[in-house]
């Protein structure tokens, strides 16, 4: 008999990763997927220091973030900045349901950013060089 049980967990053990996964949706999203919205606020904001501003750099406060159920306090770090583009702080907006995180986001400002990728672009085949990352080991 305990031999019997013993092979139906091995076999049971074996195949579990069959098992359909349930319908309930994930505590957190994937990283870059859709945030949640949630029924209740995040708690107050910490007081952070702001520090003083830097060239070439952009000040992104901490925020709350939410995390398999859990607010996790997410401190502020510096960007680097980027020519034509604004960057949007991190921060809890209030929606119709609930409370949604916007995550901190670069947005372009100009036209002028798509333009001159694009010249890049172009330039980068009409040259026919072609990037070597391996090129400072050899």
């Amino acid at each position: 008999m305990k031999q019997h049980l013993s092979i139906a967990a091995i076999i049971s053990g074996r195949f579990s990763s069959f098992v359909a996964p349930s319908n309930k949706a994930p505590a957190s999203p994937a990283p870059g997927g859709p945030a949640p919205i949630l029924k209740n606020p995040p708690p107050p904001a910490k007081q952070e220091a702001e520090p003083h501003s830097r060239a070439g750099l952009v000040w992104s406060p901490g925020f709350w973030d939410y995390v398999d159920g859990w607010y996790v306090w997410e401190a502020g770090h510096w960007e680097l900045a980027r020519t034509d583009q604004h960057y949007l702080k991190p921060g809890w907006q209030k929606v119709i349901h609930g409370w949604k995180l916007q995550r901190g986001e670069w947005r372009v400002t100009t036209v002028n950013f798509i333009r001159n990728g694009a010249k890049a672009k172009e330039q980068e085949e009409l040259s026919g060089q072609q990037y070597d990352p391996l090129a400072a080991f050899r």
